[in-house]
This record gives structure tokens, C-alpha cells and sequence, in this order.
């Protein structure tokens, strides 16, 4: 779910400011920084943060803005890995450069079959235009979902092989 719908969401059960102090964590933006960018005043944006009520033009601006920063997440594009815990922790870098474009790796992890299969129908649903996973759940996989899947064999820059076969299929 997007940062801007989990606020919208958060009107209804009055937890507004614990979710919007949350989503400016996440993104890492301090309260002042998020002023500037949204040309709200920062007095009003403490008062928010503070609990008090405020106006549908200042919520407005604030969704306005955060779709802004979800846009520029979103012009990454995502590759989807599916492994077991202890693989996906081995991966040190999330954001890789293949023939001169960046990638984000999305990890999903994956115990099981059924887990492996959720996981490629969720990335799928998430905009991944990708996937890596191991050979003995690749076919199950390509299956179920329409993006294309590559394998990776445990080896010295397997990862990396298996990332340029996925780009190249993109």
C-alpha cells in the first residue's frame, strides 16, 4: 500500500499523526525538509504533529506531496527476488547498475513452494518487471506470473549473471 493511502487510511481511526510521523521516518524526511517541499509552513505541520486539527486544503498538500516522493521510488524499476532468509541477507546493495540502468531489488522471502509462489504472485501485483529465483521454483513460477524469471545456481557472481539475464529479458 502506498505511504499516502496508509494517511488516508489513518483519518478514519484517528491515528493520524502516529502514521504520518511514521511515513516521514520511513521516507526520512525531517519535518522541516517536508515543509520546504511542500510549501506548508512549519508551524502548521507542527501543530499536526502535535495532534491538532488542521484544514482539507493542508491535508490535501500533504498527499499531494507524498505522491511526489512515491513517484520518484516508483521510477526505479524493481526486480523481485524470491530466496530463503539467510540468501537474501547475503545480498549487501539493493540498488545495482546492469548496461547503465538502475535496479531496485525488492527481497521476498521464501520457505516453501506455496511461500515462493505468493511471493511472485505479490511481486507481480507490486510492479516488479522482473524476477530472480532458484532453479527448483522457476518453472512453478513462470506459471503464474507474466514478468520474466530468471534462475540463479549457487556460484561465485551467480547473482550477478542471473541479474543480467533478467534485464535482458526486459
Amino acid at each position: 500500500m502506498k505511504v499516502h493511502e496508509r494517511l488516508l487510511l489513518s483519518l478514519d481511526s484517528n491515528k493520524f499523526t502516529d502514521e504520518f510521523k511514521k511515513i516521514l521516518l520511513e521516507l526520512n524526511i525531517p519535518l522541516k525538509e517536508f515543509s520546504d517541499i511542500s510549501k506548508i509552513p512549519y508551524s502548521t505541520l507542527y501543530k499536526i504533529v502535535q495532534g491538532r486539527d488542521f484544514r482539507v486544503s493542508t491535508l490535501k498538500k500533504i498527499i499531494d506531496t507524498l505522491k511526489e516522493f512515491e513517484k520518484d521510488k516508483d521510477e526505479i524499476d524493481k526486480i523481485a527476488v524470491i530466496a530463503a532468509r539467510p540468501s537474501l541477507d547475503k545480498i549487501k546493495t539493493k540498488i545495482f547498475s546492469v548496461k547503465g540502468k538502475d535496479y531496485l531489488l525488492k527481497e521476498y522471502p521464501a520457505n516453501t513452494l506455496e511461500d515462493c509462489i505468493t511471493a511472485s504472485i505479490q511481486a507481480e501485483r507490486e510492479g516488479v518487471k522482473a524476477i530472480i529465483c532458484a532453479p527448483i521454483v522457476s518453472s512453478s513460477i513462470e506459471k503464474v506470473v507474466r514478468v520474466p524469471v530468471a534462475v540463479v545456481i549457487p556460484e561465485k557472481d551467480a547473482f550477478m549473471n542471473a541479474l543480467e539475464v533478467v534485464v535482458n529479458k526486459i
